[in-house]
């Protein structure tokens, strides 16, 4: 039920599609890919120290354009977490965090210069069972990047950069007293494919 309204806020977000042919509104789907640097900002009395680790991130958007501002809603399977480094009898363990997730980043741009997108937005996440996974399902976070299109024979290409500052604790429950938090914070690297549409 989660991830259905996660879909229902995706599309909610592309208002204006009825009226994307007017003169002044342009847009497209693309999808996107590439590699992630997750970790976690740890706080509280806890043995885990946080490592980062590489992941992975794909999807697809919508990229709605009016004049210089742009909306571009998201969905996509987002890889979080980082490493644990545990101090045990005998020597350190390493636990591979498996925080994987639907997210839906609804990013809104503006555009200082014809090529480049300033980007910032909230991340809606919801995390799918898996082993070491989140304490806790949802998610949000503050996402903050640039968008980059490429020109000439390149033209259908995009690169975009993001940082995504996790806002929750997904910490699992623990004693109060402990004040355990848990939160995520990810680096991701893209590259896009726009299916624009011949002129």
């Amino acid at each position: 039920m989660r991830i259905f309204r996660l879909l229902i806020l995706f599309f909610l977000t592309c208002p204006f599609l009825a009226v994307a042919q007017e003169s002044n509104i342009s847009g497209h789907f693309g999808i996107k890919a590439g590699p992630s640097v997750t970790t976690l900002r740890v706080s509280g009395i806890t043995p885990n120290s946080p490592r980062r680790k590489f992941d992975y991130h794909l999807g697809g958007m919508y990229r709605l354009r009016l004049n210089q501002f742009v909306i571009q809603p998201e969905v996509l399977i987002s890889l979080k977490g980082g490493t644990f480094v545990t101090e045990r009898v005998g020597g350190r363990q390493t636990t591979r965090n498996n925080f994987n997730y639907l997210s839906v980043p609804v990013m809104f741009g503006y555009i200082p210069t014809e090529g480049i997108t300033l980007q910032v937005g909230p991340e809606f996440s919801y995390a799918f069972d898996t082993p070491n996974g989140p304490g806790r399902k949802q998610d949000i976070g503050l996402a903050v990047g640039a968008h980059y299109d490429f020109l000439d024979m390149l033209d259908k290409f995009s690169l975009q950069l993001r940082y995504v500052y996790g806002l929750k604790n997904v910490a699992p429950p623990s004693d109060p007293a402990l004040n355990v938090d848990y939160r995520n914070r990810v680096l991701q690297l893209s590259i896009v494919y726009n299916f624009y549409k011949k002129k």
